[in-house]
């Protein structure tokens, strides 16, 4: 009789003590996560302009200063995320107190958690699958870094989505499980209350859930009406104006659909098509039929996919769009892999292909994530914005753009200068929308350039003040602007990385 091949040996020990390996694995990949977590955590600076806003509108409404401002409001100041998303990382300020990090805190920590929720939620189909469902957890959001862990609401929406599979998958379908409905309908109003078109990303649940066991209309009346409870609770305060939300929601849902981004979209959209390889797995090695509701749960799943190419194909959308989708995307590949009896070894090796796949794919990823991270720069850019408060300590200072679109990254730490209590009247990520869109800056906003309403102006150095364009190309400020602020300030001193321009009154 032939001995056994190296290989075959191999095979029989990875089986033998696949609980193991798979716990290790999801062990190895959780340090991975929190590595860049960690870092990204730790790291003085951002890598997106949004992030900032973000941070400094979410720290004013501790003051009680409004998120949305009119856009006939003198400045210009906001940005289109919704009232939840300010008030969870307001949260996170008031208990850790003003800073970069605090900003960054609440993101991170939930993108901490969901490989681990994720485990917790999986826990009832076995340790195995518990450990398995963590790795393609951590692989997700490695996928998707820095777009999973910033300050964006894109990584607690996704945790809000694994609280919401959990609920729907604890229920039992013999009774009507009220706790679990409001549950799954607060998680959805909590994350629609961050980004409007997040309801999308819960579609297949609550439909999952309403047809499991014919809880019916009855049910899917009480989640919604939860639900919007939550989403418009906010607006009964004086800081969040709903009008003016949506006027800003409308101005970011007029962007274009460029055929290129739609194109890329498309192709990297694929991989969360994973799960429909193991629903046909399942339809053809399988008798047994799955229910109505399973079958409308995978269904609307992938009409959800769909439906949400359109937002994220718009400028300044991307792919990171599908990331909420990961606890669906999961929790299909496992049940569909749980149905199929025969060829278990075959599906097995699918799901390790698959999480495998999505790991391998996310490595260029993280290179890319930690070669942007420039620790000695951002030490040194901050350290002069310090140092330049300390020079001017009674004198009100805001931070300009210049001309060059390169440097514009200087004026990311902005936030700096409002944490100290400094004045936050221009942002150029909302100008960038709005100049865009032909809304032009109000005669208020003129006339504070021209009063010297700020005392000092941040601009990067050498540079013109106001003169770059945005990143659709266009001319952000007009020839108005331009002339009130050269007529009321002038370059006063020069540093390595800013020049002060000061009221020359």
């Amino acid at each position: 009789m032939a001995s056994p091949s190296p290989l075959s040996h191999a095979g029989e020990l990875i089986v033998r003590h696949r609980l193991w390996l798979l716990l290790g694995l999801a062990g190895l990949f959780l340090l991975v996560l929190a590595w860049a977590l960690g870092s990204y955590l730790l790291y003085p600076g951002y890598l997106d302009h949004g992030e900032p806003s973000v941070t400094l509108i979410s720290f004013r409404l501790l003051d009680g200063v409004p998120a949305y401002p009119g856009f006939d409001e003198p400045g210009m100041v906001s940005n289109v995320y919704g009232p939840l998303t300010f008030v969870m990382h307001a949260l996170a300020i008031g208990v850790l107190g003003p800073s970069v990090l605090s900003g960054k805190a609440a993101s991170i920590l939930a993108a901490l958690l969901i490989p681990f929720f994720v485990f917790l939620s999986h826990r009832r189909r076995g340790v195995e699958a518990a450990a398995g469902g963590a790795i393609f957890a951590a692989a997700l959001v490695l996928l998707h870094v820095p777009y999973s862990i910033w300050n964006r609401p894109d990584s607690i929406i996704a945790l809000l989505g694994i609280i919401a599979v959990w609920a729907a998958n604890a229920s039992d379908p013999k009774r009507p499980e009220w706790r679990h409905s409001i549950i799954i309908a607060l998680s959805a109003g909590l994350a629609v209350g961050m980004k409007l078109h997040a309801g999308v990303y819960f579609a297949p649940v609550v439909i999952f859930h309403c047809l499991n066991e014919n809880r019916g209309l009855k049910a899917f009346g009480a989640m919604c009406a939860a639900g919007l409870t939550v989403v418009l609770l906010p607006f009964a305060f004086s800081v969040f104006s709903i009008s003016n939300y949506l006027a800003w929601f409308g101005l970011i849902a007029d962007k274009a659909n460029p055929a290129g981004l739609l194109f890329k979209v498309v192709r990297y959209g694929l991989i969360y098509l994973i799960p429909g390889l193991f629903f046909l797995a399942a339809h053809r090695w399988t008798r047994k039929h799955p229910l109505l509701a399973e079958k409308a749960y995978f269904w609307v799943f992938f009409a959800s996919l769909v439906a949400i190419i359109f937002p994220a194909s718009k400028v300044g959308g991307g792919i990171h769009y599908f990331f909420p989708f990961l606890a669906i995307f999961i929790d299909q590949i496992f049940r569909h892999a749980g149905r199929v009896k025969k060829h278990r070894e075959k599906v097995l090796a699918g799901m390790g292909l698959a999480a495998a796949l999505i790991l391998i794919l996310g490595v260029p990823v993280q290179k890319r994530f930690y070669r942007a991270l420039h620790w000695q720069e951002i030490g040194a850019i901050q350290t002069e914005i310090r140092m330049i408060m300390a020079k001017y300590p009674d004198l009100a200072i805001e931070m300009g753009v210049g001309e060059n679109i390169a440097n514009y990254y200087r004026t990311f730490y902005k936030s700096l200068l409002v944490l100290e209590g400094h004045p936050y009247t221009l942002d150029a990520a909302p100008v960038m929308e709005t100049s865009k869109m032909k809304i032009p800056l109000t005669d208020d906003t003129l006339a504070m350039i021209r009063g010297c309403n700020t005392d000092i102006w941040l601009v990067p150095k050498g540079e013109r003040p106001f003169a770059m364009d945005s990143y659709y190309g266009n001319p952000m400020f007009d020839e108005d602007f331009l002339g009130a602020f050269q007529g009321s300030y002038a370059k006063a001193e020069t540093f390595d990385f800013f020049d002060v321009w000061a009221c020359a009154r």
